[in-house]
């Protein structure tokens, strides 16, 4: 094989490595019927966020006891999610051509940085998502798992 083709092709499946390892790694992989959940099938929007959020609001039929909590949790929800997907657009934009080519270990070490970011995120909505679990009953924790047995919000 030509330089050129083993360049390419280990830039092509880096690239695609990077983009699987960052999708499972953030818990966002595909989303139902196969599209891409960070592509704004499902919860791409902040619309679609709080659509989203009432729904499970309604499913888990939270009362007034647990309003504080609730509403600390989907703040938190809510927060990330649009920061991940403020990341995840401003990653995806073309690079201008001006711009010089990055070695792969300042891209490798971007790709590092990103998924930091993604596990504090995570972190956050952990310790949002354990309050919250802590004012629920016990049937509303079964509903609250079946909603994150389905798919991340994160």
């Amino acid at each position: 094989m030509k330089r050129t083709q083993k360049i390419v092709l280990a830039l092509i499946t880096a690239a695609g490595i990077g983009a699987m390892t960052s999708s499972y790694a953030t818990g966002m992989g595909m989303g139902p019927g196969g599209g891409c959940a960070m592509a704004g099938n499902k919860m791409g929007n902040s619309s679609q966020i709080d659509s989203h959020l009432d729904m499970m609001k309604k499913d888990l039929k939270i009362g007034s006891d647990q309003e504080e909590a609730w509403a600390a949790f989907a703040k938190i929800i809510k927060q990330k999610k649009t920061e991940m997907m403020s990341a995840m657009q401003e990653r995806m934009q073309p690079v201008p051509s001006v711009q010089p080519v990055q070695s792969a270990p300042n891209r490798i070490g971007e790709r590092i940085q990103f998924m930091k970011q993604r596990v504090a995120g995570m972190e956050t909505v952990a310790a949002a998502m354990k309050q919250l679990n802590g004012v629920l009953t016990p049937e509303q924790k079964k509903v609250l798992n079946g909603h994150f047995d389905q798919e991340m919000p994160m």
